[in-house]
């Protein structure tokens, strides 16, 4: 009975995630979270907007002493990472006459707070930072991935399949991850990658990996991925991921995607699986939503479905370009031992800092002090 009357408690919230999505006002094209990895379709003309021109906006009013402040410390900040990935790049690089290299970075902070439906409080965060480093090679990347996340509510898709941690539908918490990807082919319709690194545990887990991507255009407005990981670690051997996906454009602001994933390795007893199917769209040029039903398993159980999941998913930018906040309430039906599903609900509110920078210095020019 309780759970009863906590269903109709949190159905409204995800009804209207599905109402905004299908029916909003605003304008733009993009999705909530990450943007889809290619564009589909040509692009085209935007539809009046609502909202005033640039030119007709009001003058901007001068920010306060705080923002100022504010923004002069992200700008420092973003400016000591800068140097310093100029650095390593400069320090490793070869040095060739006549050629000019681009050292770049992209970092992003996260820090969350969940609530869930027996009102428990759970903190977490996380950082994701990509540099290239050019200098050294023009297909090399230095990935650094972080999180110290609460118990995963529900399971989702992998994250980037064959990174320890970040390769399972149920993630492992805790979890910091280097990794040297080097780029061995990339063309419009296909990307390959190979990538060594460590998981910062006790002992370290060393792993490689190689994952390769196919791109197909059946149309303008659609379009099919395969990809496939293959990966060894020092604490469980050989492993493989398949993924699957499917995109297609309903119209300039929504993406309609279906995405499915399977892992085997020698850490599994069996199959891993999920999929999921996500409806996205722009709300305006600094919001968008997502929503997300999924189903997810393992070959090893009787039965072989474990969880069911139900999220709709708020994000937006503002009072600065590098700030975002999330929000994200869903539902979840998991498995229990006697093999019934329970329901269960939790939000998400989440807040995202980004930093980023490049500088393209001709090679042999010392690193900036």
């Amino acid at each position: 009975m309780a759970d009863r009357s906590a269903v109709f408690r949190w159905v409204p919230a995800l009804v209207l995630g599905m109402y905004l999505a299908l029916f909003p006002d605003g304008t733009a094209v993009a999705a909530a979270g990450d943007p889809p990895q290619a564009e589909i379709g040509p692009p085209a003309p935007s539809p009046p907007s609502t909202e005033p021109t640039p030119g007709a906006a009001p003058p901007k009013e001068e920010p306060t002493g705080i923002e100022k402040s504010i923004d002069e410390t992200h700008t420092l900040l973003e400016q000591s990472i800068l140097e310093q990935a100029i650095r390593l790049d400069n320090f490793f690089g070869e040095v060739k006459a006549d050629s000019q290299r681009r050292t770049s970075y992209e970092l992003r902070l996260r820090t969350s707070v969940r609530v869930d439906d027996g009102g428990n409080l759970r903190f977490g965060a996380s950082l994701r930072a990509n540099a290239v480093l050019s200098r050294i090679s023009n297909r090399l990347r230095l990935a650094i991935s972080g999180d110290s996340e609460p118990e995963p509510f529900a399971p989702s898709l992998p994250e980037d399949p064959g990174n320890p941690g970040f390769d399972r539908t149920s993630q492992t918490t805790r979890i910091v991850n280097t990794e040297l990807r080097y780029g061995l082919l990339q063309t419009p319709t296909m990307d390959l990658f190979a990538g060594a690194g460590f998981r910062l545990v006790l002992p370290p887990e060393a792993f490689l990996r190689t994952r390769f991507q196919y791109t197909h255009r059946f149309s303008d407005v659609t379009l099919m991925r395969v990809a496939e990981t293959l990966y060894t670690k020092n604490t469980d051997a050989l492993g493989e991921t398949t993924e699957f996906a499917i995109e297609r454009s309903l119209n300039p602001k929504t993406l309609l995607r279906w995405a499915s994933t399977g892992t085997v390795s020698y850490e599994l007893e069996g199959l891993e699986w999920g999929s999921e199917i996500s409806l996205m769209r722009e709300l305006s040029p600094k919001s968008a939503i997502t929503v997300t039903t999924g189903v997810y398993g393992n070959t090893t159980h009787d039965d072989v479905i474990t969880n069911y999941r139900l999220a709709t998913r708020y994000r937006r930018n503002f009072l600065r370009k590098w700030l975002f906040y999330e929000i994200e309430p869903e539902v979840s039906w998991p498995r229990r031992g006697d093999g019934e599903f329970h329901t269960a609900f939790a939000c998400t509110f989440l807040l995202e800092i980004v930093f980023q920078g490049s500088a393209t210095d001709p090679e042999g020019t010392p690193p900036h002090p």
